[in-house]
């Protein structure tokens, strides 16, 4: 069944109302024109499975794991020229410098619709 331009508008409407409630702030340090500057994101947070470090893997090395944590953004945020997150609500460069840090993995659109409905970022945890 083909989606039309109001069942397109009724999907992200519904997308959009699932985020109330459930975001969290995150700090998003950007690099441009060799200056830092920060903004504020918001977006849902869901741990991962990691691994426990003590195990070895069949390989013999200690597992790395792929990704800690899954933030689920809305679709209009850009993460291009992101550098890190920050686990924090401020945006300076104080609060950014005592909170956890996560690498950006990948941020990609996924989702009902073409285009996506919502962007899937994994992060890694900077230690």
């Amino acid at each position: 069944m083909p989606l039309d331009a109001r069942k397109t508008q009724h999907v992200l409407q519904l997308i959009n109302r699932s985020y109330a409630g459930r975001q969290r702030s995150l700090v998003a340090v950007v690099l441009s024109g060799g200056s830092y500057s920060y903004r504020l994101i918001q977006g849902i947070l869901r741990p991962l499975h990691c691994p426990d470090p003590q195990v070895y893997d069949t390989s013999g090395q200690p597992p790395r794991p792929e990704a800690d944590l899954l933030l689920i953004a809305p679709l209009g945020t850009d993460f291009s020229g992101v550098v890190y997150l920050a686990d924090c609500t401020v945006a300076s460069a104080s609060a950014v410098a005592t909170a956890v840090k996560y690498e950006l993995i990948e941020a990609v659109p996924v989702g009902l619709l073409p285009g996506g409905t919502h962007l899937r970022v994994l992060l890694r945890r900077l230690r």
